[in-house]
Protein backbone atom coordinates (compact mmCIF):
# COMPACT_ATOMS: atom_id res chain seq x y z
CA UNK A 1 0.00 0.00 0.00
CA UNK A 2 2.72 2.54 0.98
CA UNK A 3 4.01 1.98 -3.02
CA UNK A 4 0.61 2.95 -4.09
CA UNK A 5 0.45 5.58 -2.00
CA UNK A 6 4.12 7.10 -2.88
CA UNK A 7 3.25 6.43 -6.80
CA UNK A 8 0.36 8.67 -6.41
CA UNK A 9 1.74 11.35 -5.00
CA UNK A 10 4.68 11.13 -7.29
CA UNK A 11 2.17 11.54 -10.23
CA UNK A 12 0.09 14.23 -8.44
CA UNK A 13 3.41 15.82 -8.11
CA UNK A 14 4.67 15.42 -11.88
CA UNK A 15 1.09 16.88 -12.71
CA UNK A 16 1.23 19.65 -10.77
CA UNK A 17 4.50 21.08 -11.05
CA UNK A 18 5.22 19.72 -15.18
CA UNK A 19 4.62 21.03 -18.27
CA UNK A 20 0.83 20.29 -18.08
CA UNK A 21 -1.82 19.28 -20.63
CA UNK A 22 -2.23 15.60 -21.87
CA UNK A 23 0.37 13.14 -20.62
CA UNK A 24 0.08 9.56 -22.09
CA UNK A 25 2.68 8.33 -20.11
CA UNK A 26 1.07 9.58 -16.67
CA UNK A 27 -2.62 8.16 -17.66
CA UNK A 28 -0.57 4.86 -18.23
CA UNK A 29 1.03 5.24 -15.06
CA UNK A 30 -2.22 6.20 -12.99
CA UNK A 31 -3.94 2.96 -14.37
CA UNK A 32 -1.34 0.98 -13.79
CA UNK A 33 -1.15 2.38 -10.33
CA UNK A 34 -4.22 1.95 -9.19
CA UNK A 35 -5.14 -1.38 -10.91
CA UNK A 36 -1.74 -2.62 -8.81
CA UNK A 37 -2.97 -0.73 -5.65
CA UNK A 38 -6.66 -2.61 -5.41
CA UNK A 39 -5.39 -6.55 -6.61
CA UNK A 40 -2.09 -6.57 -3.95
CA UNK A 41 -4.45 -4.35 -1.38
CA UNK A 42 -7.27 -7.26 -1.92
CA UNK A 43 -4.72 -9.76 -1.88
CA UNK A 44 -2.65 -8.90 1.39
CA UNK A 45 -6.59 -8.83 3.27
CA UNK A 46 -7.20 -12.31 1.42
CA UNK A 47 -4.50 -13.57 3.24
CA UNK A 48 -5.54 -12.11 6.60
CA UNK A 49 -8.94 -13.88 5.80
CA UNK A 50 -6.76 -17.17 5.37
CA UNK A 51 -5.05 -16.50 8.76
CA UNK A 52 -8.33 -16.11 10.36
CA UNK A 53 -8.97 -19.61 9.10
CA UNK A 54 -6.20 -21.27 10.49
CA UNK A 55 -6.19 -19.75 13.97
CA UNK A 56 -5.98 -22.46 16.67
CA UNK A 57 -7.93 -21.53 19.83
CA UNK A 58 -5.07 -20.59 21.60
CA UNK A 59 -4.15 -18.36 19.58
CA UNK A 60 -7.85 -17.21 18.57
CA UNK A 61 -8.14 -16.46 22.48
CA UNK A 62 -4.82 -13.84 22.55
CA UNK A 63 -5.66 -10.09 21.80
CA UNK A 64 -4.30 -10.41 18.33
CA UNK A 65 -6.68 -13.38 17.66
CA UNK A 66 -9.33 -11.06 18.27
CA UNK A 67 -8.45 -8.37 16.56
CA UNK A 68 -8.16 -10.86 13.66
CA UNK A 69 -11.64 -12.16 14.39
CA UNK A 70 -13.54 -8.94 15.18
CA UNK A 71 -12.14 -7.37 11.53
CA UNK A 72 -14.90 -7.20 8.68
CA UNK A 73 -12.37 -8.14 6.34
CA UNK A 74 -14.42 -7.50 3.32
CA UNK A 75 -15.95 -4.13 4.25
CA UNK A 76 -12.51 -3.49 4.55
CA UNK A 77 -11.45 -4.65 1.09
CA UNK A 78 -14.39 -2.99 -0.60
CA UNK A 79 -13.91 0.41 1.18
CA UNK A 80 -10.13 -0.11 0.27
CA UNK A 81 -10.66 -0.58 -3.44
CA UNK A 82 -13.07 2.18 -3.80
CA UNK A 83 -10.96 4.74 -2.32
CA UNK A 84 -7.88 3.52 -4.11
CA UNK A 85 -10.23 3.91 -7.38
CA UNK A 86 -11.58 7.34 -6.59
CA UNK A 87 -7.69 8.26 -6.30
CA UNK A 88 -6.83 6.94 -9.56
CA UNK A 89 -10.61 8.45 -11.17
CA UNK A 90 -9.18 12.32 -9.29
CA UNK A 91 -5.74 11.90 -10.75
CA UNK A 92 -7.08 11.08 -14.53
CA UNK A 93 -9.60 13.68 -14.18
CA UNK A 94 -6.54 15.96 -12.82
CA UNK A 95 -4.42 14.71 -15.85
CA UNK A 96 -7.38 15.39 -18.45
CA UNK A 97 -7.86 18.83 -17.18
Amino acid sequence: MRTVVFAFVAVAATDAFGAGGYSAPLMALVVLVTTYGILAGNTCLDDLDNLRGDLGEEMAATHYGKGILDRNISALKAISSVLIGLVGLAELFAILT
